[in-house]
């Protein structure tokens, strides 16, 4: 069961489904929710949904690849709430190409910068705060392409990074209550596939059947919650299974 009433929750990613199922879940918990984003639009529609239901939300407009940015928002974030009790991050894409299809310097960077740089600019900036509550719970989310994946080389590697950054950051701030956990998601319906998508995806999988953005959003709240508070450096697999295929599956 979640307990996150009255926590403070900044949440990275909103634009896309998993990053909005997570913003609903913390806010009908009761969570006092931030949600950050580059794209006005989708931050207004998510919290005029939000706030008609009557939860908490506010929102940030920011650039998360941009370490300025980030560190004038998470201050007028505290400015306005005076704590961050959980950060989860979710910025980050899947777009991906191989070396064997010319992946280009340009590719490269900008695939290691996008899923990295919010991550880390995030958690320095946040951390701190945390240490000095002396609590925190970090969730980062990362995808089963960290594996390894054919045609996927940068995608891949970066994904691969958060799974050390993780476990690095995790042993690093453990002796200030501070948990630091991974919720990698496998494969999850989008509005925008096809019945025909979906049937074709399902049947690889072990419960021949797509997980839902809220899967992966009550997996986070697990982590969010005072529920863990003796789990730190670890993987949650939401995945349907998947990644039993895989022996790097750890």
């Amino acid at each position: 069961m979640d307990m996150v009433k009255e926590r403070v929750a900044l949440i990275s990613g909103v634009s896309d489904e998993i990053g909005q199922a997570i913003a609903v879940r913390f806010a009908e918990k009761g969570a006092r929710v931030v949600v950050i984003g580059d794209n006005q639009k989708s931050l207004n529609t998510l919290t005029s949904s939000i706030k008609a239901s009557g939860w908490d939300i506010n929102q940030f407009v920011v650039d998360a690849k941009s370490s300025l940015e980030i560190h004038k928002t998470v201050r007028a974030i505290l400015d306005q709430y005076g704590r961050i009790d959980i950060l989860v991050n979710n910025a980050g894409n899947s777009y991906a190409s191989g070396i064997c299809s010319n992946l280009t310097d340009d590719e490269w960077h900008h695939s290691l910068a996008d899923n990295l740089d919010p991550m880390f600019f995030l958690c320095r900036a946040v951390i701190p705060v945390m240490q000095e509550k002396k609590y925190g719970r970090v969730i980062n989310i990362s995808d089963l392409v960290y594996m390894g994946w054919p045609g996927k080389a940068d995608c891949s590697a970066a994904k691969s990074a958060i799974f050390g950054f993780t476990r690095s950051l995790a042993l690093e701030v453990a002796k200030d209550n501070i948990t630091v956990n991974c919720v990698i998601k496998g494969d999850i319906r989008c509005a925008d596939m096809t019945d025909e998508d979906v049937e074709k995806a399902a049947a690889s999988l072990p419960v021949k059947k797509l997980g839902k953005p809220e899967d992966v959003a009550g997996a986070v709240g697990y982590f969010a919650s005072d529920t863990s508070n003796y789990t730190t450096g670890q993987n949650l697999f939401v995945c349907g299974g998947k990644s039993m295929y895989f022996s790097m599956s750890i």
